[in-house]
């Protein structure tokens, strides 16, 4: 069953129980000013005492459903009913789970980290409950050829599609191995993602090992007489793309790398062991064949065979790049006779100061954090025809963090609300991402408003300066709210098929499309502002930032081809991996060319492989369509708010009702194509010349 288990307990979780626009258009107010959106301040013990009570909740409901006599049970009692109780029970501990990577409190992520290790195992035991399996089926008989709509055809196909690929074809004794299984997987996935983020190491450095390093950097972490840097996404690039010593770069790369090397590593291989023997006892090839059934690529050869033909496709780019890089390199140290794995992303940068002017602490002057942000809001309200309304002094989890409302700017109308978390904290949740905290789905006649959260780690305000961001950054922001917009602009009538609950390949696709606005020069006027004079980026600096584009996207996307690759490559093993991190090196190696450094483990430290497990060909399988997407904005322009309503419309709010490429049909008003990909992939780029 997909994580789909969601659910209720408003009065207990948030403040009010905000039900939302019903189907006459008529709104409702987000919950007051000043009371707390969701709740965050926990006592010992409360949230493992909660969770106890949704599950409770959750059986009761269950039961009342059983109940209905066979001959009645129709499409409303049980299959509209269950989703809604799944929905409301995923709602209420999504709340309480959602702790384990933002609470300030490191005794309450322990707690929250509990509760969703047993939550985990509950989701198995639902997902495997013969009854509720068989209530379903007894439903679906019921219902025939009765019609349907669109979205309740959907969502009966979905749900006893779930149920089956959870086993429940198989014999009670078998279906019982697999759960157990299936328990024990819950508990070391999240252990190894826990492990990821609790244990960050902290370096040490002396000042002459970070020259190169902007003063504003060394101004943050100066500790006394010396330096000390936690190898985490905020200061890993600042690191490898200024320090000039190598050998700083080398100790920051081994440090990131080998983030919880040994428990991750002996956690991964039992992990792949697990999911093995889980696909074949549920009569797969493979985990990946299990996992991709019911994705837009369908099986794990489709998948395998598209990353196979972006490498033949990448090979000469990514040769010229690293021949450029190696150039470069040369430039610096004559007696260089190779590049080494802490090379790559220093050079990258170091070429584009030196030959395009573009330095990232020039370019951040341009890009204060709030401002951007401001006018991101404003690119996004005109596309997609929305308004968003911080709320001033709602209590949050922590100081930085601020609450918004969406509204229709139309009408005014409520839509949802979303959290912005930007700020990096100890034991917060340490990369990029949107949360999906409360789902928007129709309840008792009214549209149940989404909550989102997005989560960064941008560098924090220090001595004065605002938080100012690179341009990677900015189009970093880009994606994420985009995936904030396809959660909170949602109109799906069920839970379990609403935002960006969607087939996991192509989950990126509609963030990943909206990355194209930060490359645009009349959007870079508009996002930029120099945080002391206000001057919006100088159009010398924007036409060399867009000539970039196309820089380095040999080694840019070979990176990307590596991990899909060795994600698969674990994922369609037929005999038990037990060096992953051998495999890893091998293919890294293959693929860029490059010597991998020996003492480093990189795949204890990929928490992809914990959510996106034979799933991380998406990134690049999505693009396909994002680019071609895109092509309909490139046509009528950025800020069009016609083709923004129709996006708004096909992608943001039907979710998963319909299958993704109905979808982008719909939306494209033809069948999609791989054409803008391969011109952006494939378009030539003349290197700078390096001397």
């Amino acid at each position: 069953m997909k994580k789909y288990i969601f659910a209720l307990a408003c009065a207990v979780i948030i403040s009010g129980c905000n039900k939302g626009v019903k189907k006459d258009g008529a709104s409702q107010n987000s919950p007051s000013k000043g009371a707390a959106l969701i709740k965050y301040d926990y006592k010992p013990g409360e949230i493992t005492r909660l969770t106890s009570e949704q599950m409770k909740i959750l059986e009761d409901k269950i039961t009342a459903i059983l109940k209905v006599p066979d001959k009645e049970k129709n499409f409303k009692n049980t299959f509209s009913d269950l989703d809604n109780a799944f929905t409301d029970f995923d709602d209420a501990t999504n709340l309480l789970t959602f702790m384990n990577a933002v609470s300030t409190d490191k005794a309450m992520r322990e707690e929250a980290l509990k509760s969703e290790m047993t939550l985990s195992d509950y989701s198995v035991t639902l997902g495997t409950r013969r009854d509720i399996y068989d209530a379903l089926i007894k439903a679906q008989k019921n219902i025939g050829k009765k019609s349907l709509t669109v979205e309740e055809a959907r969502l009966v196909e979905e749900t006893v599609k779930g149920f089956k690929r959870n086993g429940l074809f198989l014999p009670d004794n078998e279906l019982q191995v697999v759960k157990e299984l299936q328990m024990k997987l819950g508990k070391l996935a999240s252990q190894f993602a826990d492990n990821a983020k609790e244990k960050t190491p902290t370096l040490e450095f002396t000042l002459e090992e970070l020259k190169g390093l902007p003063q504003t950097f060394l101004d943050r972490v100066k500790s006394g007489t010396t330096y000390k840097v936690k190898a985490d996404k905020a200061n890993y690039p600042m690191v490898m793309e200024n320090a000039e010593l190598a050998t700083t770069r080398q100790k920051m790369l081994t440090a990131f790398e080998n983030i919880a090397a040994d428990e991750n590593t002996k956690l991964l291989v039992d992990i792949i062991s697990l999911r093995q023997d889980i696909a074949k006892k549920l009569h797969y090839k493979t985990w990946a064949d299990y996992k991709t059934e019911d994705r837009m690529a369908k099986n794990a050869k489709t998948a395998f065979d598209f990353l196979q033909g972006l490498k033949t496709k990448l090979a000469k780019r990514n040769k010229q790049d690293a021949q450029m890089m190696l150039k470069y390199k040369k430039v610096l140290d004559k007696t260089a006779t190779h590049l080494d794995p802490w090379d790559t992303r220093y050079l990258d940068y170091q070429i584009k100061k030196k030959y395009y002017s573009l330095d990232d602490e020039v370019i951040r002057e341009y890009f204060p954090a709030d401002f951007v942000v401001s006018k991101m809001f404003e690119i996004y309200s005109t596309l997609l025809g929305v308004k968003f309304i911080e709320v001033p002094g709602a209590p949050v989890w922590s100081p930085d963090v601020k609450l918004y409302e969406v509204r229709n700017s139309a009408d005014g109308h409520f839509v949802g609300n979303f959290l912005a978390d930007f700020y990096p904290r100890d034991g917060k949740y340490n990369h990029f991402a949107a949360f999906s905290i409360l789902s928007g789905r129709m309840v008792d006649g009214a549209y149940r408003h989404p909550v989102s959260a997005i989560v960064a780690n941008f560098e924090p305000p220090a001595n004065g300066r605002p938080s100012l961001l690179n341009h990677e950054q900015v189009e970093t922001l880009f994606h994420e709210f985009g995936h904030i917009m396809h959660q909170t602009l949602t109109r799906a009538e069920f839970g379990s098929l609403s935002g960006s609950r969607v087939a996991r390949d192509f989950v990126e696709a509609p963030s990943q499309m909206l990355e194209n606005w930060p490359w645009d020069k009349a959007m870079l006027k508009a996002v930029s502002g120099h945080y002391k004079t206000g001057e919006k980026l100088p159009d010398a600096l924007i036409n060399k930032l867009i000539e970039t584009r196309n820089f380095n996207k040999g080694t840019f996307y070979t990176r990307q081809l590596l991990f899909g690759i060795f994600d698969m490559t674990l994922h369609m093993a037929k005999e038990p991996v037990t060096d992953p991190t051998g495999l890893y090196k091998k293919l890294y190696k293959e693929l860029t060319g490059i010597d991998p450094l020996p003492t480093t483990h990189f795949p204890a430290t990929f928490t992809h492989l914990m959510g996106y497990d034979a799933g991380y060909y998406g990134y690049l399988w999505s693009e396909v369509y994002a680019d071609d997407m895109f092509t309909l904005f490139e046509k009528d322009g950025l800020l069009s708010s016609n083709v923004g309503a129709k996006y708004r419309r096909w992608i943001l709010e039907k979710g998963n009702s319909m299958e993704a490429a109905k979808l982008i049909k719909g939306f494209l008003g033809r069948n999609p194509n791989n054409k803008a990909f391969l011109k952006k992939l494939l378009d030539n780029f003349k290197a700078p010349n390096i001397q």
